[in-house]
């Protein structure tokens, strides 16, 4: 009998090592281990002046987890972003994961991002102040505010249910961005596309900043004729092993680019953290993606 209970004792013994050993290195390291992907994308009616563009995409910032020893991660995620050169930054939402006030002292080095097309943003699920739950409605509503204005302090150009173009001689793309829509009631589903779209002509070329991945199969395939997806918000569950993580239970696109009939979704893992910096295998990531004439 004492013999079973030591064996039970070292059993648990060293899955708590084991457990302490991952919480360490995810910590103090995977948190912090910023990669960068490249994909190229080859599409048939890509205007011409377009071929050759590049994109840069970084997600899910949760600056929240960046108080938790690791500020200067911050700046070390805007000299690899600006590093890149890239012709335009897109981020695809979730700049905080509770209220706007974790932006404090990170909006300095956040208004360093720079590229020739500038830095165009959308909301995720947690810019609207939904998980500050003893908030009135109207707290909420006036975190969300503060936040917005504090993203255009910033110098982005925040699409709330909007558009704009990108300019290469006499050709244009548009760039289309919905607030998050994700499956109610659990995730917030505020996305317009329709109201994004007005008045963008249907032959124009579009790229939709979408934060819920879910969203191109529930309305962007079926109702739309855009080409290019960008989201995140899935982290890649924020632990990956061998390329599957359990958030592939939950989600059909979690990580990386994919395709239908010649229809792209990108989904970026996000470079922040939920809800303390800790990453496995799902390394935090900036993306770029190039564009060219197939």
């Amino acid at each position: 009998m004492r013999r079973f209970f030591k064996a039970i004792l070292i059993f648990f013994a060293t899955i708590l090592a084991i457990a302490v050993v991952l919480f360490a290195v995810g910590y103090f390291y995977g948190s912090r281990h910023f990669i960068v992907k490249e994909k190229t994308i080859y599409i048939d009616d890509l205007p011409e002046a377009f071929d050759g563009y590049r994109i840069l995409q970084f997600s899910d910032f949760h600056a929240g987890a960046f108080h938790m020893g690791h500020e200067s991660d911050v700046e070390e995620i805007v000299n690899l972003i600006n590093s890149q050169n890239c012709d335009v930054i897109f981020f695809t939402g979730d700049l905080v994961t509770i209220k706007a006030q974790e932006l404090d002292g990170f909006e300095d080095q956040l208004s360093k991002l720079k590229a020739p097309d500038g830095v165009i943003s959308i909301m995720g699920n947690h810019d609207y102040n939904l998980y500050q739950r003893n908030n009135t409605m109207a707290q909420h509503r006036a975190d969300t505010q503060d936040l917005i204005r504090r993203q255009k302090k910033l110098g982005w150009n925040l699409l709330l249910n909007d558009h704009t173009y990108l300019y290469r001689g006499n050709d244009s793309i548009a760039v289309v961005g919905v607030e998050n829509d994700g499956i109610a009631p659990r995730f917030p589903e505020y996305g317009d596309l329709g109201k994004a779209q007005a008045g963008v002509d249907s032959s124009v070329f579009k790229v939709l900043l979408s934060h819920d991945p879910t969203h191109w199969r529930r309305k962007v395939l079926p109702n739309t004729n855009i080409r290019l997806m960008l989201a995140g918000h899935t982290h890649a569950g924020q632990f990956k092993i061998f390329g599957w993580s359990p958030v592939a239970l939950v989600y059909n696109e979690w990580s990386g680019l994919y395709e239908e009939n010649g229809r792209f979704l990108y989904v970026n893992e996000g470079v922040g953290c939920v809800p303390v910096p800790y990453r496995i295998g799902a390394w935090p990531e900036v993306s770029i993606i190039t564009l060219r004439k197939k």
